[in-house]
């Protein structure tokens, strides 16, 4: 029997989550732009692939970063990168058709363990951004909508094909609060088991879990679990300090 969890390879951020991201969860990392989000969504499916599994991966930000994924294969980018299937869509609309194109072949591959959508809130802001004001509330209303159909797709297609679903998400400011938060932070932390926060800081960034295991966290403040971005992607920071412990306060 495969383990049900996929390691991200970074070791701290994998104790969190009991051995990494479970299948048949669905594991939300959110935050601003250059924190790694891309970056551990690609090192997750290349871990899936030296394991023998399949990842489908939809990239809704342009160009899929090839490069930074042979980068990150450890030496062995014909294995990782035959046993990922891409994704690009254009269009909010597109991305739903992929993820239904998804659950209608996962039957098809019975490799596949890992569903990767990053970020999956990039081309429903761009609607957004670009639709006449005069209109907008509705419009928001009618995308709102949508994005809670992709997310409960995701939720579905991780639960009844046994399939780990890592989704990246980016941030808007939380309302009376100079803390961020998820876009669409409600549907966000409804249909995740995990839901994560990935900050950056003085050195490197943080991991902040706000959900594990389908249950709140009370984290206290100032705490977070520090990791760097390296060559070899994202590494547990306390580790390549020479530490023992991840667990330390944000500076």
């Amino acid at each position: 029997m495969p383990s049900p969890f996929i390691p991200t390879l970074c070791r701290c951020l994998d104790s969190l989550l009991g051995g990494g991201v479970r299948r048949g969860d669905v594991s939300l990392f959110f935050g601003s732009r250059g924190v790694g989000k891309t970056c551990l969504g690609l090192q997750t499916a290349a871990s899936n692939s030296l394991l023998g599994f399949e990842t489908f991966y939809i990239f809704c930000q342009g160009t899929f970063p090839m490069a930074r994924l042979v980068q990150l294969a450890r030496g062995r980018a014909d294995i990782v990168s035959s046993l990922i299937h891409v994704a690009t869509p254009k269009t909010f609309e597109e991305q739903l058709r992929f993820l239904e194109r998804f659950e209608l072949e996962l039957h098809d591959h019975p490799l596949a363990s890992l569903l990767v959508v990053d970020s999956i809130d990039s081309l429903y802001a761009l609607q957004i951004s670009t639709h006449d004001s005069s209109e907008n509330d509705r419009f928001v209303f009618e995308k709102n909508f949508q994005l809670n159909k992709h997310l409960g797709m995701i939720r579905n297609v991780s639960r009844a094909g046994n399939v780990s679903a890592l989704v990246t998400c980016g941030t808007r400011s939380s309302s009376g609060s100079v803390s961020e938060e998820p876009v669409s932070a409600r549907l966000m932390e409804y249909w995740s088991d995990n839901l994560v926060e990935m900050r950056k800081g003085r050195s490197g960034g943080f991991f902040r879990p706000l959900k594990l295991g389908g249950k709140r966290q009370n984290l206290e403040a100032g705490q977070g679990l520090r990791y760097k971005i390296v060559e070899e992607g994202i590494v547990d920071a306390t580790e390549s300090e020479g530490g023992s412990g991840c667990r330390s306060r944000i500076s």
